[in-house]
């Protein structure tokens, strides 16, 4: 791959784990944080789409010196956490369908727990550490998060609903149990993070069916004046799928998936743990050939 027309300020799209940030999730590599700090001073857009939550990604957004629009839960919450020019957009699950799913019979008796998340509060209804640390519930303070029943408490729509299923069987009748709300909600598994743990692979998130990257890839691309063709996206797993397909320079992560490799422009020389991003950003945005 190599850029073409050097002269252009790109927008470049960032994903944060397993791309931007190294293995263990509180990191950014130095030559990925430099390279990015650098473009930014160069005049290009660099802009975090993430399916971590706000509290959960303003630590880096601020690290990098960013002042660009933020975006979390894999585009249902797009926003400007600094000037606050951008009005908040959210794409949640409608109060009635959080409700209609949460209290299915068979919903109800096949789950080991529960997470209710809108874009600035979650609730759990039970304490496991498996859940905290993947879905980062208690990383700051100006978030919401409690540990009670949301069958009891919550209220309003939801940008992610998280059911945690007992056994696998149970997990194929709640799937099937989906089916009904096709129309409404996006149904993923925890491996589309590429989270292999016995854990993940019993847990279902739903979001708003029509939210995913590529759909944020277009909104931002028209925000900052890009041509598609002309925007830069790293990322490493299938959640990432329509950001790198939809830009004219979707990059893979050498750790990534192997489906998004296939249908990526380039692939980094570096995994996220050797500063990938950065290495591959610095030599594209030189005119390298990559």
């Amino acid at each position: 791959m190599q850029l073409q027309h050097l002269s252009k300020k790109r927008l470049i799209l960032i994903d944060l784990d397993g791309t931007t940030l190294m293995s263990n999730g509180e990191e950014i590599h130095p030559i990925t944080k430099k390279a990015l700090i650098n473009a930014r001073k160069e005049g290009h857009e660099v802009c975090i789409i993430t399916g971590r939550p706000h509290r959960a990604s303003i630590r880096f957004y601020n690290e990098l010196g960013l002042t660009t629009l933020l975006t979390n839960f894999d585009g249902a919450h797009i926003h400007d956490p600094i000037s606050k020019k951008f009005k908040r957009i959210v794409f949640p699950i409608s109060e009635e369908i959080v409700s209609e799913i949460m209290n299915h019979e068979k919903i109800k008796s096949s789950i080991s727990n529960i997470l209710v998340e809108s874009y600035n509060k979650a609730m759990v209804r039970e304490k496991d550490e498996f859940v905290e640390n993947f879905f980062h519930l208690d990383d700051v303070d100006d978030d919401e998060y409690k540990i009670t029943d949301p069958y009891k408490s919550w209220e309003g729509s939801a940008t992610n609903l998280v059911l945690f299923i007992d056994t696998e069987d149970n997990r194929d009748e709640v799937l099937r149990v989906l089916e009904k709300f096709k129309h409404t909600i996006k149904i993923q598994s925890g491996n589309v993070y590429g989270n292999l743990t016995k854990s993940s692979k019993l847990m279902i998130t739903l979001t708003n069916k029509i939210v995913n990257k590529g759909f944020v890839t277009d909104i931002l691309a028209q925000y900052y004046n890009k041509d598609i063709r002309d925007v830069i996206a790293f990322g490493d797993q299938m959640n990432d799928y329509e950001m790198v397909q939809k830009v004219g320079y979707g990059v893979a992560m050498k750790n990534g998936s192997q489906e998004l490799k296939n249908i990526a422009a380039g692939i980094t020389n570096l995994t996220n743990n050797e500063g990938g991003v950065g290495e591959y950003l610095e030599k594209l945005l030189k005119g390298l050939e990559v």
